[in-house]
């Protein structure tokens, strides 16, 4: 990815190089949040919205500059960000909020993406389990905010590991989810995915997903998925609503097909244009 030339910084554009954090800005309360841009759509931008508002609350937070009027403010400025860097046809938009007493102010950057859209990857990833770490069951371990911690730890670990992701456990060694996406298995026309109540994370993207397998004739449910589920499965993918649709095709020995998930892939880009 090409990362913009330019950072808009409450409202004023900064040339990247130029921009820098005080240490007293660094170690202020934030959030961010990313937006997929495909040519002049922003996908679920509604549902990313009313993230931003639950994460503003659970902060104690307003900033009605964004959030009212159906966010009307916040994508001008998303389309003014990515007009400034000519990010015109594919890019990643990371808004980021940083609180300083009862003061908000915030940051966007864009970075240009390929491919454009959401594209099927042709050559599929490998997983892996990740062990050191477990994640606990809590209010916020269905949204970034609980799940963030071991997304980045699974991060470091990545660094040693000949996989392309790393999956995350809950206490009861239950996997949960890869980082920043769900997973689903699919033995024929079941698939199954992990249930928050066993600490899985869920992206915005699964109400379209779900909306895909009526579609399909698919019968989704939610249980706990061991490592012997992931032997057994026929078809494996995990998404998210920056990358889409990721097909993967190993877990150690085992191989995954992707006929289903290619069905699933057309479905949900014809979600996107519609």
């Amino acid at each position: 990815m090409i990362q913009g030339k330019y950072i808009l910084v409450d409202g004023t554009f900064v040339p990247s190089t130029e921009y820098r954090l005080t240490i007293a800005e660094a170690q202020e309360l934030h959030f961010s949040e990313k937006f997929r841009s495909i040519r002049s759509a922003i996908p679920f931008f509604s549902e990313t919205l009313e993230l931003l508002r639950l994460k503003l609350l659970y902060y104690n937070q307003i900033f009605p500059e964004f959030t009212a009027d159906n966010g009307a403010g916040l994508k001008r400025q998303l389309e003014r960000t990515l007009t400034k860097n000519k990010h015109f046809m594919g890019a990643i938009i990371t808004l980021t909020f940083r609180f300083s007493g009862q003061k908000v102010h915030y940051t966007i950057q864009s970075e240009k993406t390929e491919p454009v859209g959401y594209e099927l990857n042709e050559k599929g990833i490998y997983i892996e389990i990740i062990n050191p770490i477990q994640k606990s069951v809590s209010s916020l371990s269905s949204l970034a905010l609980g799940s963030e911690i071991y997304w980045k730890i699974a991060a470091c670990h990545i660094k040693e590991s000949t996989a392309d992701e790393l999956l995350i456990v809950n206490t009861s060694n239950c996997i949960v989810e890869a980082p920043e996406s769900n997973i689903y298995l699919i033995n024929g026309k079941r698939v199954k995915g992990a249930c928050s109540d066993d600490g899985a994370y869920t992206d915005i993207t699964k109400p379209r997903i779900l909306e895909i397998f009526n579609r399909l004739n698919l019968n989704y449910f939610e249980d706990k998925i061991t490592e012997p589920d992931l032997r057994e499965a026929e078809e494996l993918l995990i998404v998210n609503s920056i990358k889409g649709i990721r097909w993967v095709i190993g877990f150690e020995d085992k191989r995954y097909f992707n006929q289903t998930i290619r069905k699933i892939n057309e479905q949900f880009n014809l979600l996107m244009i519609n």
